[in-house]
């Protein structure tokens, strides 16, 4: 557990600008491979969405990295909307089964998307502990 305390840490001291870089790269990674897959694009959607209701609430610096990093664009409201909405152990269930699928096809893309899941929960510099029980959840099979 230690390794994961301090990939952590090293995540929260990223730059806004280092994020997004971050975030681009594995980008380059998970895209193709969710493009592959039938409902990929939304399945990724949900795994986003769940990573930034990790903690309760969508952050402006959330969104903002989010749209900065993958060029996807849906609307801020209906995204915080959809937060508040959704019923968070149904959401991380399934954000769960989501990166678990991925992982069966690829190992490598699975690695991916739970970096960036991490990288998005570090947008406010900080991973709560929720956040940081949510990304556990994603690594263990």
């Amino acid at each position: 557990m230690f390794e994961f305390d301090k990939l952590c840490k090293e995540y929260e001291t990223l730059t806004y600008d280092e994020r997004r870089l971050t975030l681009s790269s594995l980008s380059d990674i998970v895209l193709p491979a969710i493009e592959k897959v039938t409902h990929g694009t939304e399945s990724f959607e949900l795994l986003v969405l769940a990573s930034c209701a990790a903690d309760g609430k969508l952050s402006v610096e959330e969104y903002s990295l989010f749209k900065d990093a993958t060029g996807m664009d849906f609307s801020y409201d209906a995204a915080e909307d959809l937060i508040k909405n959704v019923k968070g152990k149904n959401l991380f269930d399934a954000a769960d089964v989501v990166v678990d699928t991925f992982g069966t096809i690829n190992p490598d893309v699975k690695a991916a998307m739970v970096s960036f899941c991490l990288c998005l929960c570090s947008a406010d510099n900080k991973v709560t502990l929720k956040e940081r029980a949510f990304i556990k959840k994603l690594i263990r099979q």
